[in-house]
């Protein structure tokens, strides 16, 4: 086990439930597209664990060469990271994790068909282009927002090869958002900084602007469990933002802190957006996920 966590730090194995979380947002998003007369709903288990292998193993991917990317840097500045801590071979990590980005674009492929190849290259190309460009603050912010919202798409093309834009569009702008908002509080980590109102801004359009274009396009059924499903995600997530964002207020500011719990909201943002679109079963799993993610944070760190 004390050989295999080196790797499971460098994975940021504990932030993987979110990766699930997303694939169910976007496997609900393509069910929700079928048309009428389709005898479901439901997932097709086969295309499901395509989509959600691929979609790990891009996840998985990205941490690795992010690591890979940053050795040198992470020498000076957090010298205890795997790779510079010599637990991990640069070349090794580079390695397995161009054997796992091939992984996540075949699995997404085999999902998806085409639409879902075609979805899997420009993930595959924003995460390359990410770890190429991720010095840079604007380019990072969009690029891991793309990557986040790519996963909506690659797992509604999973269930159908005609995702309704009305659903998709909105969800795929509300997490890209949340998580650009996340990735500039990051950026602060390292040296303790606090990153400006626009990164609160970012997140609270994330959660808000599709929740009011959800309620214009695709009107919630509003009969008892769906609005109390609707009702405590909206809460918890609303909690969970507020409570990490205050952690930005103190003195000095806990940057990680805040970041590691606005990780584990990205599932209660999943769970919000489920619960807004019917998926009420999908969204307390979702809860679920965000409980994972809280406990896996003690002992393995999301940053």
């Amino acid at each position: 086990m004390k050989k295999l966590h080196p790797w499971l730090r460098l994975m940021r194995i504990s932030n993987l439930p979110t990766c699930i979380t997303n694939v169910m947002t976007g496997c609900g998003l393509g069910i929700l597209s079928l048309p009428s007369e389709d005898p479901g709903p439901w997932i097709d288990p086969v295309s499901f664990g395509f989509v959600l292998a691929g979609v790990c193993a891009f996840y998985l991917a990205g941490m690795i060469l992010n690591d890979v990317a940053d050795a040198e840097r992470d020498a000076v500045e957090t010298p205890n990271r795997p790779i510079p801590a010599g637990q991990i071979d640069r070349r090794s990590a580079s390695i397995v994790g161009c054997l796992l980005l091939l992984a996540g674009w075949i699995g997404c492929t085999l999902a998806g068909g085409w639409p879902g190849g075609i979805a899997a290259t420009a993930l595959l190309v924003s995460i390359l282009l990410y770890e190429r460009l991720h010095g840079t603050t604007a380019p990072a912010l969009i690029l891991m927002g793309l990557c986040r919202a790519l996963v909506y798409v690659v797992a509604a093309f999973a269930i159908t090869a005609n995702p309704d834009p009305v659903l998709l569009i909105p969800l795929c702008i509300g997490i890209g958002l949340y998580t650009a908002g996340v990735t500039g509080i990051a950026r602060g980590e390292d040296h303790g900084g606090r990153a400006g109102a626009w990164t609160t801004m970012l997140i609270g359009l994330g959660a808000i602007g599709p929740a009011c274009a959800l309620a214009i396009a695709f009107p919630m059924d509003w009969s008892i469990i769906p609005w109390l499903a609707f009702l405590i995600t909206a809460v918890m997530l609303g909690l969970r933002i507020r409570r990490s964002l205050d952690l930005l207020a103190l003195e000095p500011p806990r940057v990680t802190g805040s970041v590691l719990g606005l990780l584990a909201g990205m599932a209660l943002l999943d769970a919000f957006f489920l619960a807004m679109i019917g998926w009420v079963v999908l969204a307390l799993l979702a809860i679920a996920c965000f409980a994972i993610v809280s406990l896996m944070h003690q002992s393995i760190s999301g940053t």
